[in-house]
């Protein structure tokens, strides 16, 4: 029954969802963020620096996606943070233990798939690689985007609107669509510049939008996949930063 979960999208959120959000978000706000930032450049205003250019774009594009996401699905976030609220406690030791665990024990079924798929020692991660190279440019702007906002963004779209709409009429379709979409935004860049060892990296970030969607299945409030979205980042950031710092 979907009276598990917190809150409710209405037809009219679903549509400004699905017809206005999810192409700004892909597209449209990535477009006109690209294009200020090229006038800027233009003009003197920001060093021509691609990799603090590509910062700087993820940032922004992210930040003007997260505040629309937030102004059709307010009524929805609100209600999510108050069932959160009141399993304050074990909502946060859940997601630091069973749910970023889920998270890892899918990402080692998923990189078994992937050394049997292709050569990790010659192909990576597009994502990843770029993801590195940018937290090398500017850690803080990385650390604010990778860790607040790119988390709270894709919950509320892959979790909160796909999934949610999908379970409804078939919760098994409902998991398979949101996580396999969730995978195919963190590789289609890379795909799309004809490295089809890229979809080996589908198992990857679809078996982690699985871990997600499990999550807020099994505790029903949107920031419960969120937090271990965040904790899952963070680690990863850390991880970079250590070995930069050790190597």
């Amino acid at each position: 029954m979907d009276n598990q979960f917190a809150g409710q999208l209405n037809g009219k959120q679903k549509a400004w969802g699905f017809i206005v959000l999810l192409p700004l978000y892909f597209y449209v706000i990535p477009a006109v963020v690209n294009f200020v930032i090229y006038m800027l450049v233009k003009y003197g205003v920001l060093p021509v620096d691609q990799n603090m250019l590509g910062v700087y774009l993820n940032l922004f594009s992210g930040l003007l996606s997260l505040i629309c996401a937030y102004v059709i699905f307010k009524d929805f976030i609100k209600d999510n943070f108050i069932k959160f609220k009141e399993h304050l406690f074990e909502n946060v030791a859940w997601s630091m233990t069973f749910g970023i665990a889920s998270v890892y024990i899918f990402s080692i079924i998923a990189n078994i798939i992937i050394n049997l798929l292709i050569d990790t020692s010659s192909h990576s991660a597009a994502n990843q690689t770029l993801f590195e190279t940018y937290l090398g440019s500017s850690m803080l702007w990385m650390i604010v985007q990778s860790v607040i906002i790119a988390p709270m963004l894709e919950e509320f779209i892959f979790r909160g609107l796909i999934f949610r709409t999908l379970r409804k009429y078939n919760k098994v379709f409902a998991h398979i669509v949101s996580s396999f979409v969730f995978g195919f935004i963190h590789i289609y860049t890379g795909l799309f510049a004809g490295d089809l060892s890229q979809l080996a990296y589908l198992f990857s970030y679809g078996l982690m939008g699985f871990a997600f969607s499990l999550a807020y299945e099994k505790k029903g409030t949107i920031f419960v996949p969120i937090t271990i979205h965040m904790l899952n980042n963070f680690i990863a950031v850390a991880i970079i930063v250590f070995q930069s710092i050790f190597h």
